[in-house]
C-alpha cells in the first residue's frame, strides 16, 4: 500500500507543470514584463523546425539567451514556458481529488479495528 501511495505522489508531482505558449512579440517588446523570466524553462521551435529546451539566462532586445548562446526573435517560430503547478485540463485536478479520496478510504478500510472507550477503560 505504501508503494502505491508513493507512486501516486510521484506521478502527481510530475504532472504539476505544463508548457504554456507565450507570444514572441510580447517578449520582444516587453521583456520580463511579458511573463517570461530569467530562470524559466522554455521550449523553442525555430524556423528550421529545431526544438530547443533550456533555462533562460538572458532576455534582450535581440533574443532569448541560454547557456549555449542567444536565439534571435526572428528565428523563433513558437515559444512555450514551463509553469509549475498549472494544468490546462481541470479534469486532471478532479481525477487527483478522486484518487486521493479513494486512497484515504483504502487506508481507513485496511486499518485495524480501533475502539474508543471514554471516559473509562474498555470492557
Amino acid at each position: 500500500m505504501r508503494h502505491f501511495l508513493l507512486s501516486l505522489l510521484i506521478l502527481h508531482l510530475a504532472a504539476c507543470s505544463s508548457m504554456q505558449p507565450i507570444s514572441v512579440q510580447n517578449v520582444q517588446s516587453q521583456g520580463e514584463d511579458s511573463g517570461l523570466y530569467i530562470g524559466d524553462e522554455v521550449e523553442i521551435i525555430t524556423n528550421d523546425s529545431e526544438k530547443l529546451d533550456f533555462a533562460v539566462t538572458d532576455i534582450t532586445n535581440e533574443g532569448i539567451g541560454g547557456k549555449f548562446g542567444l536565439v534571435p526573435y526572428a528565428n523563433i517560430r513558437s515559444l512555450k514556458v514551463k509553469r509549475a503547478g498549472s494544468s490546462d485540463d481541470s479534469s486532471l485536478t478532479w481525477l487527483w481529488a478522486v484518487l486521493g479520496i479513494v486512497a484515504v478510504g483504502a487506508i481507513i478500510a485496511s486499518a485495524d479495528s480501533v475502539t474508543v472507550c471514554s471516559p473509562g477503560p474498555c470492557p
